[in-house]
């Protein structure tokens, strides 16, 4: 578990480029590093970091939650809207990408955000709208 990570990530999709933004937190055992992008690939800023210490019996425990749910699809989503995906590392990586539609995945990863902060969409708004 030591060497594990995962990482969430979120883009709102397509967007004009001054609405564009994007996050990852990369979670390892006792913490996780948020990074706020703005604007499309070539363009894009980093406009915020930050690392706090999480709950590791939590984080197991969502672990355990992605390892039983075989909620996932491992193919790149739909062009358009957003777009979340989880991805697990140890040693080799798999990524899984949530549908829109699919509310069990899209909860999974809400818990995560929980995780980083339970107010963690006011932290993004407060951000991205700065």
């Amino acid at each position: 578990m030591k060497d594990k990570k995962v990482i969430v990530a979120y883009n709102n999709g397509s967007v004009a480029p001054q609405y564009a933004y994007r996050y990852k937190i990369v979670f390892s055992e006792n913490t996780a590093v948020l990074e706020i992008f703005k604007g499309f690939d070539t363009e894009e800023k980093s406009v915020f970091t930050e690392t706090k210490k999480i709950n590791a019996l939590v984080f197991e425990q969502l672990i355990l939650g992605l390892s039983n749910l075989k909620i996932f699809d491992k193919d790149s989503p739909e062009i358009g809207g957003s777009q979340r995906n989880i991805e697990i590392t140890n040693g080799s990586s798999i990524k899984f990408f949530i549908k829109n539609d699919d509310f069990a995945g899209i909860n999974l990863f809400n818990r995560f955000l929980y995780l980083y902060d339970s107010d963690f969409l006011n932290i993004i708004n407060t951000i991205i709208n700065h």
